[in-house]
């Protein structure tokens, strides 16, 4: 599953390039609402290779996933 819904709005899941120290980006995609801002989090790159890996991952742990994620890729904070 890449789609879910959140925030009143759906979003598509895609994984994104190689970051740093062995993570991988996630990308969620607003596809309800063209004004709402691309969400990033990271993932341990081991675990996810392809989109197909994401693909597999149950509703509950995307969502839990796209909870962790930041607008736009800007950080939570600055500490």
């Amino acid at each position: 599953m890449t789609v879910i819904k959140a925030d009143n709005d759906t979003w598509t899941a895609q994984l994104g390039d190689l970051g740093r120290d062995g993570a991988r980006t996630v990308v969620f995609f607003c596809s309800s609402n063209g004004q709402r801002p691309y969400r990033v989090a990271e993932v341990p790159a081991e675990r996810f290779s392809s989109q197909e890996d994401l693909a597999r991952l149950p509703e509950n742990e995307l969502r839990a996933l796209f909870g962790e994620t930041t607008s736009m890729g800007a950080p939570r904070s600055y500490d």
